[in-house]
């Protein structure tokens, strides 16, 4: 008996301990015009997706840090995002979401392909450049996010997982009264593209895959991303029970109020069929990018 306790110690010293734990960093806003009244972005219902989120994340027994309304500023974004990386730690579960605006953004470093970043719109972003009035420092674009989610998958390790849930699109069409397609459907972004320079965006409706490969990279966690729709299609919100959610954000907390968020992403899959069995979504397309 004694000889078995030495030798259960000895291997439970001997094999590398990952004490997994499951993050949540969820950010949504709803009230853009009562931050700022002179905003051009129209108010959507970003705040109700965290709300319909959090118990069923705490219920999976994940510690959640949120972010909603007036308090999604960009600086407190990316301050609550530094703390949030550095608690991460080998062998953690990670989910990120965002439900806001999205918007095309000039590329200024010749990454884009077609010469535009896309961005998320904290609640103190301005749709249109305005020297010396409001210039794009408060965007939250790709690349900026890109850093996160690296350093976050670097630190949690093979052993961890990292998802990241985009409940935003830069499709649109800013024209509109309120962003509106129809009496009650409401869209979150704009066709309109924020550019220095005056640039014009063009939306290019390209066809082809909505699944992605991202790189694996050696000792780093896998990552699966859900994004609303293409880039040049309308994320729309879908009515429940008289509320209005994102529909990625709606069909996301379906699957995980019965399915336990893992390594495994078999999930995400239900969620994509989902999403093209409701005939609300049928002019938007869910797009998937994962490293498994």
């Amino acid at each position: 008996m004694i000889r078995f306790a030495l030798l259960f110690i000895a291997l439970l010293y001997s094999t590398p301990f990952y004490a997994q734990t499951k993050k949540a960093f969820l950010v949504g806003i709803s009230k853009y015009r009562d931050y700022n009244p002179g905003t051009h972005w129209n108010d959507i219902n970003g705040a109700n997706d965290v709300r319909l989120l959090a118990p069923i994340l705490r219920k999976q027994g994940f510690t959640i840090d949120s972010l909603t309304n007036k308090n999604a500023t960009y600086g407190k974004i990316i301050s609550r995002l530094d703390a949030f990386t550095k608690k991460c730690k080998a062998g953690d579960i990670v989910y990120l979401h965002f439900s806001c605006h999205g918007q095309p953004f000039e590329d200024l470093n010749g990454d884009e392909k077609d010469g535009w970043d896309e961005s998320l719109v904290p609640v103190d972003a301005d749709m249109v450049f305005q020297k010396g009035k409001y210039e794009g420092n408060k965007h939250l674009t790709d690349d900026r996010l890109q850093q996160y989610i690296s350093n976050i998958r670097k630190k949690v390790g093979t052993k961890g997982m990292v998802y990241v849930v985009l409940d935003a699109c830069h499709s649109g069409d800013s024209s509109r009264d309120g962003d509106m397609i129809g009496t009650d459907t409401i869209v979150r972004g704009t066709t309109y593209g924020f550019s220095k320079n005056n640039k014009p965006y063009r939306v290019k409706r390209e066809m082809g895959s909505s699944h992605y490969k991202v790189s694996k990279v050696k000792d780093w966690a896998d990552v699966v991303y859900l994004e609303a729709c293409r880039s040049y299609q309308y994320n729309v919100e879908i009515v429940e029970k008289g509320k209005h959610f994102g529909s990625l954000s709606y069909y996301v907390a379906k699957e995980l109020q019965t399915v336990p968020l893992n390594q495994n992403m078999n999930w995400v899959w239900q969620v994509e069929k989902n999403m093209k069995s409701d005939r609300r979504l049928w002019n938007q397309t869910i797009v998937i990018e994962s490293s498994k």
